[in-house]
């Protein structure tokens, strides 16, 4: 089973479309930020991936109202917080982001985003799809600042795998023991794909 990874779109949907024409994969995972502030280009990226997959597990970013979980889509199934079975996984989700400088639309307190991940049910193997990385782990900004999710760090030892985004240029795999994945923005070209049987990964730019 092979993931392709994408997060932070905002909205540059010819990156988007490049992606997902090069890539080959079974099933497409978003970690948030499909829009720059604007809710109907969820839409137009649905009808992008719709081309690609009818199969796409999503949370939204800070940058990404909330109202856009409230609409149903051709592709996009968004699971935040949500548990679902997922092939031989329990897959979870925790969208937004902890506070910003920006006061962008969807943060969240370190303790809200606490009773989130309490809210998930674990089944054993589970993997998690968040907008925010945890704390300390690919959420290095260009100044130096940390700028990852405690809460999301707190619990990090109960997943096989976490997925995440937000930090930009915080691309990167972690191993420890946790596989934590940061593909990079999508709106600079950068994806991952993961093979859910090896936990191998592969970053790339188009």
């Amino acid at each position: 089973m092979k993931v392709l990874l994408l997060s932070d779109i905002h909205s540059d949907f010819e990156k988007l479309e490049t992606i997902l024409r090069k890539s080959e994969f079974d099933v497409l995972f978003i970690a948030g930020d499909f829009t720059h502030f604007r809710p109907a280009d969820v839409f137009k990226a649905d009808e992008i991936i719709s081309k690609y997959t009818s199969s796409c597990y999503a949370v939204h970013g800070n940058c990404d109202h909330e109202q856009v979980l409230q609409h149903n889509y051709d592709a996009i199934t968004f699971i935040h917080r949500k548990s679902l079975p997922f092939e031989d996984f329990i897959l979870h989700g925790i969208g937004g982001s902890g506070f910003t400088p920006f006061n962008t639309p969807s943060e969240y307190s370190e303790n809200e985003i606490m009773e989130m991940v309490r809210e998930l049910k674990l089944g054993g193997r589970d993997i998690l799809l968040s907008h925010c990385p945890p704390k300390g782990i690919l959420d290095r900004t260009y100044s130096g600042l940390h700028a990852g999710c405690d809460a999301v760090r707190d619990v990090i030892e109960s997943f096989e795998v976490v997925m995440c985004g937000h930090i930009h240029e915080s691309h990167g795999v972690v191993r420890n023991p946790t596989l934590v994945v940061n593909p990079g923005a999508a709106m600079w070209g950068r994806y991952a794909l993961i093979d859910l049987k090896t936990f191998e990964v592969e970053l790339r730019k188009v």
